[in-house]
């Protein structure tokens, strides 16, 4: 079982049985019982007729569909090249209830950076990463959004869903003056294999040396967006859908 998991901890796809069966070296029977005990735990979950897919680690917590471990063990290499070329702090962002939970924190070799403390929740709607996630959401759970955000005095509704619905046409959202004083970000989504945003990625740096390479960061994020759903298994909308 061990080994199992190790083997499809690896795999950015659904495998078959037969993959999973030559993999271990082991009878298909054999394979097929430990997949099915899988999918009962939740670890996997089955896709079409004969394909699985794992979901989860033990002791990893959801990020939405994909869970936070897998979403960080997949994509941390696509934050790290993003980081090298944009020479700013990279982070792997994901929504825990109302607040933006930040997996990892990747810091250029430099001296003067954003050094964010990822321990500090931030409101999804307050950062760029909660907004590039936020792209997600359908029409309707998105006015719902703006209109708690609203509530609370954080945000004006209209301004919110507009600032959603740009981001979402751009591919990537931009905090030109963050919540940290100085500091602004790009980010853009991170989707899992089935299309669905599942978190952000984020560089984020001085306001003033961001601004000066503003075109060159939003390349960088929305390439190594793309990277990290690829990782995940995202391979595209489909022709003609």
């Amino acid at each position: 079982m061990l080994i199992l998991l190790e083997w499809l901890a690896g795999r950015t796809r659904a495998v078959t049985l037969a993959e999973a069966s030559a993999a271990l070296d082991a009878p298909k029977s054999s394979v097929l019982n430990l997949l099915r005990m899988l999918v009962e735990m939740g670890y996997a979950e089955r896709e079409g007729d004969s394909s699985y897919r794992l979901v989860r680690l033990p002791g990893e917590v959801s990020a939405g569909h994909v869970q936070s471990g897998t979403l960080l063990r997949r994509c941390e290499p696509a934050v790290r090249k993003a980081v090298a070329e944009s020479r700013e702090s990279g982070f792997i962002a994901v929504v825990d209830g109302a607040y933006v939970r930040y997996l990892c924190k990747i810091l250029p070799d430099r001296e003067i950076r954003y050094d964010r403390n990822i321990e500090i929740p931030r409101r999804t709607v307050q950062v760029s990463s909660g907004i590039a996630i936020l792209t997600g959401l359908s029409d309707a759970s998105l006015t719902d959004e703006a209109a708690r955000a609203e509530a609370e005095g954080l945000s004006d509704a209209p301004a919110l869903v507009a600032r959603v619905q740009q981001a979402r046409a751009a591919g990537y959202a931009l905090t030109k003056r963050g919540v940290v004083e100085g500091a602004a970000g790009v980010a853009a989504p991170i989707l899992d294999a089935k299309g669905k945003v599942v978190g952000a990625l984020n560089i984020a740096g001085p306001a003033e040396r961001l601004a000066e390479n503003l075109d060159d960061i939003i390349k960088i994020v929305r390439a190594g967006a793309a990277e990290a759903s690829a990782a995940l298994g995202w391979r595209g909308a489909k022709s003609g859908a």
